[in-house]
């Protein structure tokens, strides 16, 4: 056996790596909800590479801040995650300390973060459409809150503390972010060379803010050409 092998000491991927009872289906789509974070990072690469606005980048940026004081929160509380899980990611890159939840954290960053979006950007949307969002946002925060439980990777303290400073990191993060727009600051990054190579914009404050306003506005295009035809 050659010293390669010897050495080699192969662990599980963390973020995709999660145990459940395969004979309870509560358990089994609880798996989902946990990996639901990922779907939402790829989400946000899919909504940057689409549409080249810098938006998702930011909203991305903040989710990587929030999971540093996540493991920074981790190693000085040090608190121990439940006992049937004892020993999750001891030998990973990420804190295997159980409080605060870091997808608890995550979908309270990401749930806050659009919330504020839907009500204080979104000025087109009725005020019934704006509660239905919330609770959409916050309702599928909740089950990934709850899977973590259920599948008893953290306590209801671990999650709820995790949901709650991701919350704030979530609102703060956005009140940052409008004040570098505000500033120019936004803009000034518009600006380099790097980025214009890529034609990345910002279209917050700018583009159509819903669906029906973006169909309006390819009529309106697709009558002013046939017009000329």
């Amino acid at each position: 056996m050659s010293s390669t092998q010897l050495n080699y000491n192969p662990i599980p991927f963390d973020d995709t790596y999660v145990l459940y009872d395969p004979n309870d289906i509560v358990s089994f789509v609880s798996v989902y909800f946990s990996l639901l974070p990922i779907g939402i990072l790829i989400f946000y690469l899919s909504w940057f590479i689409i549409t080249r606005e810098i938006e998702p980048v930011i909203i991305a940026g903040g989710q990587v801040v929030n999971d540093v004081v996540n493991n920074i929160v981790k190693n000085i509380l040090k608190e121990q995650r439940p006992f049937l899980i004892e020993g999750f990611q001891q030998n990973g890159l990420r804190s295997g300390y159980g409080m605060p939840s870091a997808h608890s954290q995550f979908m309270g960053f990401f749930a806050t973060y659009f919330m504020l979006r839907v009500w204080l950007q979104w000025k087109d949307l009725t005020t019934s459409r704006k509660i239905i969002s919330t609770c959409a946002l916050y309702g599928v925060a909740g089950c990934v809150v709850f899977s973590r439980v259920y599948l008893y990777y953290h306590s209801l303290g671990q999650v709820l503390v995790g949901v709650s400073l991701g919350s704030f990191i979530g609102a703060s993060y956005f009140v940052v972010i409008g004040i570098a727009r505000s500033i120019g600051f936004i803009d000034f990054i518009l600006g380099w060379p790097i980025v214009k190579l890529f034609w990345v914009k910002d279209s917050v404050y700018h583009a159509p803010m819903s669906l029906k306003e973006e169909y309006e506005f390819w009529i309106t295009r697709k009558e002013k050409e046939n017009k000329k035809d």
